[in-house]
């Protein structure tokens, strides 16, 4: 069990090792995470809008075809005005440019809105590409600045975990499942020492039956107040007993 137990102690220092590192990162993982995703959305959103407005510009195509057309009717009934011999004839083809004059008012009102819409979603677009390009020269910065401290931990970093591999897999399925608990559950510490008479994670204070079971180091004991893993460290507990 001493041996274990210096594993532990080991691995614990491992750990510890390996949260600095990390620490050392900042927010820069979360913050290209985030931009990453922001820079999605407005791309997402930049390719909505391109097909609205393409959308609209084919919609306003149609239109103009079409209003030509009504115009074209109107001019030929407005012409056969002329022919007309009885005043049912003059009256059907009244209707028919009467007809064609609506359909040319109903179709150029929705030609305005068409320009409208596309005048406010041209400049929905520019503003969309501009901030899509500021989110990329950021998340450009970012990424690089997060290479660079990655590059900076990046041997002492597998070197540790290479480390950290070779003590695990010497731990039992109890021991290991037991630690990696304690060490999720207790944000990143769960081997703590004895320090002056008391529990190194939550410094409770410890009865002297229990420092003489932890100083033996042959039973894995738990802290009865935080549930850390208790050891003697001949450094630190015997200096502050």
């Amino acid at each position: 069990m001493q041996q274990i137990l210096k594993q532990l102690i080991e691995l614990q220092k491992i750990d510890t090792q390996l949260l600095q590192l990390e620490s050392l990162k900042g927010d820069l993982p979360h913050q290209v995470s985030l931009l990453n995703k922001q820079l999605q959305e407005a791309e997402e959103a930049l390719e909505d809008k391109d097909k609205k407005l393409q959308s609209y510009r084919k919609e306003k195509g149609i239109l103009e075809i079409e209003i030509k057309a009504s115009e074209g009717k109107q001019k030929k009934y407005q012409a056969q005005l002329f022919e007309v011999k009885t005043n049912r004839e003059y009256d059907a083809v009244t209707q028919e440019i009467e007809a064609a004059k609506a359909d040319v008012d109903n179709k150029e009102s929705r030609l305005l809105e068409l320009i409208d819409l596309e005048e406010e979603i041209t400049g929905a677009l520019e503003k969309t590409k501009e901030e899509i390009e500021k989110l990329k020269t950021r998340l450009n910065g970012k990424s690089l600045e997060l290479e660079k401290r990655l590059a900076q931990t990046e041997k002492e970093e597998i070197a540790l975990r290479d480390r950290r591999e070779n003590i695990i897999h010497r731990l039992s399925p109890r021991i290991r499942t037991t630690y990696e608990r304690i060490l999720k559950a207790k944000n990143g510490l769960a081997v703590v020492p004895v320090i002056r008479n008391a529990c190194g994670g939550c410094f409770k204070t410890l009865p002297p039956q229990k420092i003489l079971e932890i100083r033996q180091m042959n039973c894995l004991c738990l802290c009865e107040v935080c549930g850390r893993i208790l050891v003697w460290d001949e450094n630190i507990s015997e200096q502050s007993g």
